[in-house]
């Protein structure tokens, strides 16, 4: 049978997705097989590598998907009213890929059953799980009121919003809680995710608009849309910079260090961003499509350098200082165990170098190729469900 969503398109979409969700499988296999820091670049001391890296960039994704599809329903344009709809399934899919990255992570399966039946409230693991587990579950609520035409649409589509919203705000006092890491311990931390997650959601959907040749009214929109929450993201990632770049603090000079240590990483984090507003304010209502598919492609990389930027600075950085005895000015920073007991140059050390193993690399398509698929089958989904409530 030939239509709308078994287009050829929509075939290729599935094998590539199907093909990155295999490829992924073998890569966490491969871990598995012998444990997820012997698999990986890893080591006791850098327990976070690259699939929570993948988790951030997925979960902002779908966060700020759903902050755009709320946004379209509280403008109240109908024509705009299918495209939130495209939103809605990139934001489910994408934060369900999000949990997948992070059961992934766990490793055995027994870990998986112990985070739910041993919940610990005091952790702001448990309340990250709980935050995403609400998002997941009034995401679904909306979806099917978008697929039945429910009068409450915009309701759900608001309480979806506040789900995102609180998602964003405990990812970032997860990180920014953990005062060890200093490049973590921030209070801009919570209020930066909510920003990146603004423009992780409107790059994608940008991208996706430009793809399906949507209306040139929502590609416009969308670019608006993105390049406003580039320069609130940048602002605060520059205003952090700056505070960081005048403290005396010893602790701020380790971060300092580490920070050059990957200057290349965090100018692809500011520049490509920074490239991308620039062209998708100039080429605002430009009829040109390829500038913004451009722009959204380097905000994508961009976004996907801060995420990797949330792991190299924290764990390259010393996280223990010495104190002087009487007083609260801290010394030279104390060196601590990596786990490694073969020799003194191995067995301590103030910093942790990481570079994902070819396994890592291979594991981090796992959720990837599950964002994609569940797109699909979702969308699939609620169009069978559009099309018998049209009968």
């Amino acid at each position: 049978m030939e239509n709308k969503i078994l287009s050829s398109g929509t075939r290729k979409l599935m094998i590539f997705g199907g093909i990155l969700l295999l490829l992924g499988a073998i890569g966490w296999g491969l871990q598995l097989s012998g444990g997820l820091i012997a698999g990986s670049g890893m080591t006791n001391i850098f327990l976070w590598g690259l699939m929570i890296a993948v988790f951030a960039f997925m979960v902002g994704f779908g966060a700020g998907a759903q902050f755009v599809c709320t946004a379209i329903y509280l403008r109240g344009k109908d024509e705009h009213k299918p495209f939130a709809q495209t939103a809605a399934v990139v934001a489910f899919a994408c934060v369900a890929a999000a949990g997948v990255a992070i059961l992934a992570d766990l490793g055995a399966i027994r870990n998986i059953l112990a985070m739910v039946l041993g919940l610990n409230l005091r952790s702001p693991l448990a309340w990250d799980m709980i935050a995403m587990t609400a998002f997941l579950v009034f995401s679904i609520i909306q979806l099917f009121a978008m697929a039945k035409g429910l009068s409450n649409v915009k309701i759900w589509t608001i309480l979806a919003g506040v789900a995102a919203l609180a998602l964003q705000v405990v990812e970032g006092l997860l990180f920014s809680t953990q005062a060890a890491h200093a490049w973590w311990a921030t209070p801009i931390m919570p209020v930066d995710f909510i920003a990146v997650a603004f423009v992780s959601g409107s790059a994608l959907l940008l991208f996706i608009a430009v793809v399906k040749n949507e209306s040139l009214d929502i590609i416009s929109w969308l670019a608006r849309f993105c390049s406003i929450a580039i320069c609130v993201h940048l602002v605060l990632a520059l205003g952090d910079l700056a505070l960081v770049a005048f403290s005396n603090n010893p602790v701020e000079g380790g971060v300092r260090a580490a920070l050059l240590a990957n200057l290349p990483l965090y100018l692809c984090e500011l520049v490509l961003p920074a490239i991308a507003m620039v062209v998708l304010f100039i080429g605002r209502n430009s009829e040109n499509k390829n500038g913004y598919l451009l722009a959204s492609i380097f905000t994508i990389v961009g976004i996907f350098a801060h995420r990797m930027m949330l792991l190299f600075p924290a764990y390259n950085a010393p996280s223990l200082y010495l104190n002087l005895s009487g007083t609260n000015s801290l010394t030279g920073s104390y060196p601590i165990s990596t786990g490694r007991y073969l020799d003194w140059g191995q067995t301590f050390a103030n910093t942790t170098n990481y570079m994902p193993a070819p396994a890592e690399w291979l594991a981090a398509l796992l959720p990837i190729g599950v964002a994609i698929i569940a797109a699909i089958v979702i969308t699939l989904v609620v169009e069978i469900l559009q099309k018998r409530q049209a009968q």
